[in-house]
């Protein structure tokens, strides 16, 4: 079985036939630690992972102890692509929709015409409709969120097998942390972006092969 150390908390793509690079990783060290630079730009090609070694020089190292308590805090394996939450709606929705010209016009005007004596129109004659389009906007956006709320959970607990405490272990996705040694098998989706360390193809050691 291939085995990968975990060193970002990225999605992968899915193995076929070893585990593969999917970031920029460095060089394991004697004392068992691994460097590998960190806060590098990326290339437009994010699947590609290309980046010029002068970016690689140029960026700070940051060790990463194999299968051991980090010295560092890294960020977790936890996948969110949800653009709310329960608090963060209501503000983040009306200042997307204010942002859009038609509806800030709109608005203005219905203030506007909550002045007496200021519109010969009626005080709801835009309100109305204006509160109609954001009510059935939000409703649109909920339902999007909630299928992208319900899709990083699915993402975030499927399962992956890393070694702890000298056995082999099942935990879900959004567990794995840096320094992780994974077990990855033909076929299986990556559960974070890894470098291989162990393959039971020899010949595949050197190589990348994702789908």
């Amino acid at each position: 079985m291939p085995c990968g150390v975990m060193v970002s908390n990225k999605i992968g793509g899915a193995g076929r036939g070893g585990c593969c690079c999917l970031g920029r990783a460095g060089h394991r060290s004697a004392g068992g630690p691994v460097c590998s630079p960190a806060g590098y730009k990326k290339a437009d090609d994010e699947m590609s992972g290309a980046t010029s070694s002068a970016d690689l020089d140029e960026a700070p190292a940051r060790t990463i102890y194999v299968n051991q308590p980090q010295q560092s805090k890294f960020r977790d394996n936890w996948v969110s692509t949800a653009k709310y939450s329960v608090v963060t709606f209501l503000p983040r929705f009306l200042y997307e929709q204010i942002r859009k010209a038609a509806n800030a016009f709109f608005l203005f005007i219905a203030l506007l015409q909550q002045i007496p004596d200021v519109s010969p129109t009626g005080r709801y004659t835009t309100l109305v409709p204006l509160l109609f389009i954001l009510t059935v906007a939000g409703i649109k956006e909920i339902i999007e969120d909630y299928k992208r709320h319900k899709a990083d959970s699915a993402v975030n607990k499927k399962k992956t097998v890393v070694l702890r405490n000298g056995m082999w272990q099942n935990i879900i996705w959004k567990e794995v942390a840096v320094g992780d040694i994974v077990k990855v098998t033909n076929g299986q989706h990556l559960p974070a972006d890894m470098i291989i360390i162990s393959s039971r193809y020899p010949e595949w050691v050197w190589k990348c092969l994702m789908n």
